[in-house]
């Protein structure tokens, strides 16, 4: 049973394949033992790199149309709740080029907006270079299939580097914002700042408060005699 079900499922691992077994069985099955069967019969699929992905480096802009970055933002709507943003920022211009609101973010919007984008500025085949996070709608298949057919390179950022993501979340920040409007927005919750004259007359007297009482505690205690 379990090595038709790995059969039958050739791109689950070991953990599925034996809970698909189970299933059947109606009882529980051994992982140890799929992943026994799966590697003598040599139906294991080969892992991921799991290496750390290095820093893309400096890039040198020196026209339009040359680098955009890419990035997803979530907006609260009044009507649909939470919505998902994708906007690509030109990072010569700082030109908002390709902008779209859907309330799902997967590689299928991701795509569209892309697609879009390079149609509205007749990008030439091979003078583009796309950035983006390691989202998994911008590390899917189809997305990257989609770039290599429209001859777009990839940039993707590294590990623990927000600084090559810097120009997407700026641009992703001021379409979130024009899109998502005052009406739109959704109500603050965070309590109004004092003013300066409230803070400082709150301040002023915690500090006459404050001195007081070290005053108080510094005055030397002094003993009362009696006399007889």
């Amino acid at each position: 049973m379990i090595l038709e079900v790995a059969r039958a499922n050739p791109t689950d691992g070991t953990r599925m394949v034996a809970a698909l077994a189970g299933r059947e069985l109606r009882r529980a099955v051994n992982r140890k033992k799929a992943r026994r069967l799966m590697t003598e019969h040599r139906m294991l699929q080969r892992h991921r790199p799991l290496g750390r992905r290095r820093r893309p480096g400096f890039f040198r802009v020196e026209r339009p149309d040359q680098l955009w970055h890419m990035d997803m933002a979530s907006v609260w709507s009044a009507e649909h709740g939470w919505s998902y943003l994708n906007a690509i920022i030109d990072c010569c211009t700082r030109e908002i080029t390709g902008w779209s609101l859907d309330v799902r973010c997967r590689h299928q919007e991701a795509t569209a907006v892309i697609d879009q984008a390079v149609a509205d500025r007749s990008v030439e085949p091979g003078t583009l270079v796309l950035g983006s996070d390691n989202g998994t709608a911008y590390t899917s298949r189809a997305f990257r299939a989609r770039l290599a057919e429209l001859e777009v390179t990839h940039r993707r950022g590294g590990y623990r580097d927000p600084q090559s993501q810097a120009s997407s979340r700026a641009g992703s920040q001021s379409s979130k914002n024009a899109a998502s409007g005052e009406k739109n927005s959704r109500p603050s919750t965070t309590p109004a700042r004092p003013s300066a004259a409230t803070s400082t007359a709150t301040t002023t007297g915690l500090t006459v408060a404050s001195t007081t009482r070290r005053r108080a505690k510094s005055r030397p205690y002094r003993r009362m005699s009696t006399t007889t």
